[in-house]
């Protein structure tokens, strides 16, 4: 495939994590792509950064701080783009190199809208975990749940058709955005399939933000160097392949999702809620 495929990374203020991000983006076996760094209210040291890539692919837009997550800035650059697909980066998870290959050969192989990858987890101790809870559990409604809430648009990759169908982001929401997204996809009907392929090393900022000013240099500088090995990739995938778990390795997972549950629960808890009022209130506008 020769598609160039528009990338968004919006930021905030991540000056110490933010190259790397754009370097693992710039590295891709498809290389194919307009990086679009959305800077939401960020600071004057991460344009800095941003604007020290000399690469043509690169692309800086700074706006004021937006709501929330600064949904509405997103969508203002994709109306103004117009390539065939559509990836999210962030400014602390790093892209394993042939992220958007294997995306884009899902998409096109089966025919699909939207196709979402697995990440594998860092931990604060600056480990990989690939058996990371949210993807290792296969069976009943919880396993598909917890699965799709830790998606994150950083896995994502879609057609840009997909605006056609669903609309863009729904930049009233102040988070979760992501999640909406593809559950609104999803209830479209349109051909969405998860894909259990690493593809994405995820750096939850719950665990890490608290951490860089103690480090000599981010985590994100060493992952940068070992994802160009191809061995270390290969291992990667088979430790996270399917199969049985040890009681060692399930315990750890359920201390994860307890840790997270009170952690992210109940903010999570509220945006259902609070979505499933605003429909509530649609339908019976519309009864009426």
């Amino acid at each position: 495939m020769h598609d160039t495929v528009t990338v968004v990374l919006p930021t905030h203020n991540r000056p110490h994590t933010i190259a790397y991000s754009i370097a693992a983006v710039l590295r891709q076996t498809h290389a194919s792509l307009a990086l679009h760094v959305v800077g939401d209210g960020c600071d004057d040291r991460t344009e800095a950064v941003v604007r020290g890539f000399d690469d043509r692919r690169v692309h800086f837009h700074r706006f004021a701080k937006g709501h929330g997550y600064g949904y509405g800035h997103r969508n203002r650059i994709l109306r103004e783009t117009a390539d065939r697909y559509v990836a999210y980066a962030t400014d602390d998870d790093l892209w394993l190199p042939d992220h958007l290959e294997h995306a884009l050969a899902a998409c096109e192989q089966r025919s699909l809208d939207l196709v979402a990858t697995r990440s594998a987890h860092v931990r604060a101790s600056g480990d990989v975990d690939p058996h990371f809870f949210a993807f290792d559990w296969r069976r009943g409604a919880l396993a598909e749940f917890v699965r799709h809430w830790f998606l994150g648009a950083v896995t994502i990759v879609h057609r840009r058709s997909l605006f056609d169908r669903i609309g863009y982001w729904d930049d009233g929401l102040a988070r979760f955005g992501d999640r909406e997204m593809y559950h609104r996809a999803c209830a479209a009907g349109v051909p969405v399939a998860y894909v259990d392929h690493v593809t994405v090393l995820r750096f939850y900022a719950r665990h890490w933000d608290a951490r860089y000013a103690g480090l000599p240099e981010p985590p994100q500088r060493r992952f940068l160097d070992r994802l160009g090995d191809d061995h270390w990739r290969r291992r990667l995938r088979a430790a996270a392949a399917p199969g049985r778990r040890s009681l060692a390795v399930r315990r750890e997972q359920w201390r994860d999702f307890m840790r997270f549950a009170m952690g992210s629960g109940p903010k999570f808890a509220r945006f259902r809620l609070q979505r499933w009022r605003f429909h509530e209130l649609l339908s019976h506008r519309f009864h009426v």
